[in-house]
């Protein structure tokens, strides 16, 4: 509501995206402007995920083209108005609802299909510290997805998808570059100063 507070916009952001969960839509940080003077973040926009167009629903828009839905990177934006706007106080570090706007031009998404959306989904450290070890033990991915379910006691329990799995082992992977190459290194260069014949 109006005037309600938050002591950080870390607070406010966490507050809007589990009462987006309860309501079956996905939020995201929408703009922000800074003081001019200070260079500080005084306002910032909180939105429903579908909130805008993507450019090739505008291009369509300009055209006259109707079909302004266009499915882009698994998502469609309709242009929702549904957003809560806060600003922060002159003095302290509390920041305060200046607007918020409640309606949706969208269909909301099922109990069963809330966990699927984006900002309801996160892969924690706990999760990233077992799926290191059952990478390690080269446990296929979709298996783990079965474990963490059993785990989390159901796929909407486990606050990830499998597709946010992989993208975290790609990651882990990618870190590993390089750093298998350098260690040899290290071993040959250890091994030489051990026998100097050694060569590589």
């Amino acid at each position: 509501k109006y005037g309600m507070e938050f002591s950080s916009i870390d607070e406010a952001f966490a507050f809007y995206n589990q009462y987006a969960r309860e309501s079956r839509f996905s939020a995201r940080i929408n703009s922000s402007k800074k003081n001019k003077m200070t260079n500080e973040v005084v306002w910032k926009t909180f939105v429903c995920f579908k909130e805008g167009h993507t450019d090739d629903q505008r291009n369509k828009q300009a055209k006259g083209d109707q079909r302004t839905r266009e499915r882009t990177r698994g998502e469609v934006r309709t242009g929702c108005k549904s957003k809560i706007s806060l600003v922060k106080k002159q003095t302290g570090s509390a920041w305060v609802v200046t607007n918020f706007t409640e309606g949706h031009n969208h269909p909301l998404s099922t109990p069963s299909k809330v966990h699927l959306l984006r900002s309801h989904r996160n892969v924690s450290a706990a999760k990233k510290t077992l799926t290191q070890r059952f990478s390690e033990a080269n446990v296929p991915t979709w298996q783990q997805m079965r474990l963490l379910e059993i785990e989390y006691g159901g796929p909407e329990q486990v606050g990830c998808t499998e597709r946010d799995i992989r993208n975290f082992e790609k990651e882990l992977r990618d870190e590993q570059k390089g750093i298998d190459a350098e260690t040899l290194i290290k071993l040959f260069a250890s091994e030489k100063e051990k026998k100097p014949a050694f060569f590589f």
